[in-house]
């Protein structure tokens, strides 16, 4: 109980040697106080210029719906999916966003570099265009399972209007992904097909001279047969080619838009109230602290 009353009294006492100094620091720590708070207030009123956010938010489609089989299924209920993309999809999806390929096709079409004010002719130029590019965009999943990106910038109509195109870019970078292994396909289909298309021409030529030359009946049968069933697997490569044509088709969406981006009404930072207090605050705790150094070494001077 005696060590705890001592630590009390101690504890009252820093305390009141605490006010104590901050009492006769008063006047100092008052006029920096105010001077920090006014100083904060001009610079982020008259050189933080105003920044607009504008959002736009997407799911992921499911890249089975544009999958052959599903378009031309027809047993009703025979292939259960989802409408939409499942988290892999949506992973792949903020992969795409986040490429050096998206960014930089970007800065380019918006020409950020003048934009942002850097001379073109400098070597940091680029690095630094793209630093304040990325500092300015956000690409991210949300607690529901949609992506949102969101862009800041001074330009309010500019910022709606490049969330909106990296969506369009995401959804094509991401069309092409998909449509890769289709269009091989379709390219050994069409090989396929015509090896078949020249084989039967040959086949039929060559039915038309036995029977010209009166060859053996069965002969003639059975080429007839080969042929026929020739035909019909040229028939099914020509149907499959079309359905994996139709499914690599462009005339698709790989994301649903929940909400398109829009000029912002209103900036989103800075937030120079915050800026203020905060400067305000740090100021005061500053002063207060070197008010306290200086009494202590003051008295430790006193003493020597």
């Amino acid at each position: 109980m005696l060590l705890k009353y001592f630590g009390m009294s101690q504890s009252k006492n820093d305390l009141v040697e605490l006010i104590r100094i901050g009492l006769k620091w008063r006047k100092s720590i008052l006029i920096i106080t105010i001077i920090a708070a006014l100083g904060t207030a001009a610079v982020s009123w008259f050189f933080m210029p105003n920044y607009y956010k504008s959002i736009v938010n997407f799911y992921p489609a499911n890249p089975i719906m544009t999958d052959r089989q599903v378009l031309y299924s027809t047993t009703v209920g025979e292939i259960e999916i989802d409408y939409f993309g499942s988290a892999g999809d949506v992973d792949r999806i903020l992969t795409l966003a986040n490429t050096s390929s998206i960014i930089d096709y970007i800065i380019n079409k918006y020409h950020l570099m003048e934009h942002y004010g850097y001379d073109s002719t400098k070597t940091l130029a680029r690095y630094k265009t793209k630093k304040k590019f990325e500092k300015n965009y956000r690409a991210v999943e949300t607690e529901y399972g949609a992506v949102e990106i969101s862009i800041w910038d001074k330009d309010k109509n500019l910022a709606a209007e490049i969330a909106n195109h990296i969506a369009f870019t995401i959804d094509n970078h991401n069309k092409s992904m998909i449509t890769r292994d289709k269009n091989v396909a379709i390219q050994t289909f069409k090989s396929e097909i015509s090896t078949k298309e020249i084989f039967n021409d040959s086949l039929a030529t060559a039915i038309e001279t036995a029977i010209d030359n009166n060859e053996r009946s069965e002969l003639i049968d059975q080429m007839q047969a080969q042929l026929e069933s020739s035909i019909k697997d040229l028939n099914t490569a020509r149907s499959l080619m079309k359905q994996y044509e139709t499914s690599a088709s462009q005339n698709f969406s790989t994301i649903h838009i929940t909400e398109d981006a829009y000029p912002a009404i209103r900036k989103d930072k800075p937030v120079r109230s915050l800026i203020v207090i905060g400067a305000t605050g740090g100021t005061f705790l500053f002063m207060l602290i070197l008010a306290v150094i200086v009494e202590n070494y003051r008295k430790i001077q006193d003493q020597l």
